[in-house]
């Protein structure tokens, strides 16, 4: 894999307390801002608060494995689980074997790297 985004996730949730769900990414956003190998790391919430989507992007394997092993997920994680429900994940990008066997978020559609791409992320030129 190569290119400024490597790895890329785009991320459906429902929201159950947007009040708190704001606070919570709010602090997800200042954790990952200070980690290496994040260049996109960005979450929407629809004007009603019931549905957010969080794109995110990660120039290698080894900064998705930091980002995953950090506090993100250890410490603000399971209070941001209380406040929505992860419903549907769509990965991009070369994921190895292990890390798709893993326990996902929520059901999983997997697309490896692209086949063309502007971003420099892709191994082939037009197809």
């Amino acid at each position: 894999m190569r290119g400024r985004e490597a790895v890329r996730f785009v991320i459906d949730i429902e929201v159950t307390d947007p009040r708190r769900f704001r606070e919570l990414v709010a602090e997800c956003v200042a954790i990952t801002r200070e980690e290496a190998g994040v260049p996109v790391y960005d979450w929407y919430l629809a004007p009603d608060g019931d549905r957010a989507r969080l794109y995110e992007a990660y120039e290698s394997l080894d900064a998705l494995r930091a980002h995953v092993a950090g506090p993100v997920f250890t410490e603000v994680g399971p209070r941001l689980l209380e406040t929505c429900r992860f419903t549907r994940v769509e990965a991009f990008g070369a994921v190895p074997d292990e890390m798709r066997a893993g326990p996902g978020l929520a059901p999983t559609i997997w697309w490896d790297d692209p086949i063309a791409a502007v971003s420099g992320s892709a191994e082939a030129e037009g197809g």
